[in-house]
């Protein structure tokens, strides 16, 4: 994405400023799965890392017998759509509400879905409280979106808005790297190591219940970065 200005100290100023406007200007040009992830990606490449973190997510939900069938899902940072068919077709919720911070991409799902009853669109930051949202849903998903959220503040407030979306015996579920230290990686990602999602999640009374990790090193434009997928929950 930082190929979109002069310089990476551009990019790196302009997303701080605006991510939403970061994230729309790009998604002018490039609106399909592969481009999301990376341009320079192949298909097969980006349809084995899709493939992956699907399999990932059956796995995590599949622990708990009583988990597989998922019925509302939230999901965030929708992008192109490809969770909302995940969980509407593949895991067959009994809704699905896409929520993405871009005009542009919220509008555009929008447009694909108004003719399905079970699916919704909305524009929404999910640093934002959205009230209507509390104790809604029995999934959240947010795959590939919490390590955008570059500032600590923000990062936390959306965490705690999870707590609060999620209906008793709900379960989250985040994609990240969750090593052993929070990082910077470039223009608009900052990863958090485990043991602050572990802090930050036991100051909103969550607590994590799963965790998968992928050998699939290839990263994006940040070659490195992994889609590792944490599960949480509220403290029994």
């Amino acid at each position: 994405m930082s190929a979109l200005y002069a310089t990476p100290e551009e990019a790196y100023a302009a997303y701080r400023e605006a991510p939403q406007t970061f994230f729309e200007r790009y998604h002018e040009d490039h609106f399909d799965e592969r481009s999301l992830i990376s341009p320079d990606w192949t298909w097969y490449e980006t349809k084995y890392h899709y493939n992956l973190v699907e399999n990932g997510i059956i796995d995590l939900l599949g622990r708990d017998s009583d988990r597989i069938q998922v019925g509302d899902v939230l999901d965030v940072g929708s992008g192109t759509g490809h969770w909302i068919d995940f969980y509407a077709k593949t895991m067959e919720a009994r809704s699905v509400t896409g929520v993405d911070f871009s005009e542009l991409s919220s509008q555009a799902l929008a447009r694909r879905y108004e003719a399905i009853e079970s699916i919704r669109v909305d524009r929404m930051d999910i640093t934002e409280h959205r009230p209507e949202f509390d104790g809604r849903f029995d999934l959240i998903n947010a795959i590939g979106v919490m390590f955008h959220i570059v500032d600590d503040d923000l990062w936390r407030q959306a965490v705690g808005h999870f707590a609060g979306y999620l209906r008793p015996g709900g379960m989250a579920i985040v994609g990240g790297d969750f090593g052993p230290e929070s990082q910077e990686l470039g223009v608009m990602r900052r990863t958090r190591s485990l043991a602050m999602w572990e802090e930050t999640l036991g100051a909103f009374g969550l607590e994590a219940c799963g965790l998968k990790r992928f050998d699939w090193a290839k990263g994006g434009i940040n070659p490195g970065l992994k889609n590792n997928l944490l599960a949480f929950r509220h403290r029994a």
